[in-house]
């Protein structure tokens, strides 16, 4: 087990013991003020951060495009049991929610690089475009003990309080783990 601290414009503590709430999305996606955007993390403010990415009508919405969303759900069921266990996730038209628990053996930050860079070369491809698909840096959040129900509750809601759906189950890009179905 590996326990890992870095920082870009956000700080990072991966310690691997324990399951991590992350959130990635579009480049392009977030409002102009990327400075107002980190000092919200930073602060801990994430409930505004993430509210004004689900309200957000400008920038790219490549999500939305049902061949994109899919590649993006393939990838992360492929990678579930091999690098991380995945409890759930919710992919909006900009930005995806998911929680796991990574592998002891695996970096959180290799992970999901190659995971975005996976998927970005295959939504490019339908896009007929180059360049960064999505934005460099993630939120990510070590879940405290007892708070699992919590953060899986969160992602299951999300396209709910957007207003993209009554349930949860009616989101075609929602998935829950099986071993979480209880928590319903």
């Amino acid at each position: 087990m590996s326990t890992t601290f870095y920082r870009r414009n956000l700080p990072h503590f991966v310690p691997n013991d324990r399951p991590y709430f992350l959130t990635f999305r579009l480049a392009g996606s977030q409002p102009t003020d990327d400075l107002l955007l980190s000092r919200l993390l930073l602060h801990r403010k994430f409930l505004e951060y993430d509210r004004a990415l689900d309200t957000m009508k400008s920038g790219p919405h490549h999500l939305r495009d049902k061949r994109m969303a899919s590649i993006v759900m393939e990838a992360l069921h492929h990678r579930d049991g091999k690098e991380y266990e995945l409890h759930n996730f919710t992919i909006m038209s900009n930005h995806i929610h998911m929680v796991i628990s990574l592998d002891p053996e695996r970096e959180l930050s290799t992970m999901l690089k190659e995971l975005k860079s996976w998927t970005a070369r295959e939504c490019n491809n339908i896009l007929r475009k180059r360049g960064d698909f999505w934005l460099h840096e993630g939120y990510d959040h070590v879940v405290r003990k007892g708070r699992l129900g919590n953060a899986v509750a969160y992602v299951l809601n999300n396209p709910v309080k957007a207003g993209i759906v009554t349930t949860w189950k009616d989101h075609p890009w929602t998935y829950l783990s099986r071993d979480l179905h209880g928590f319903e």
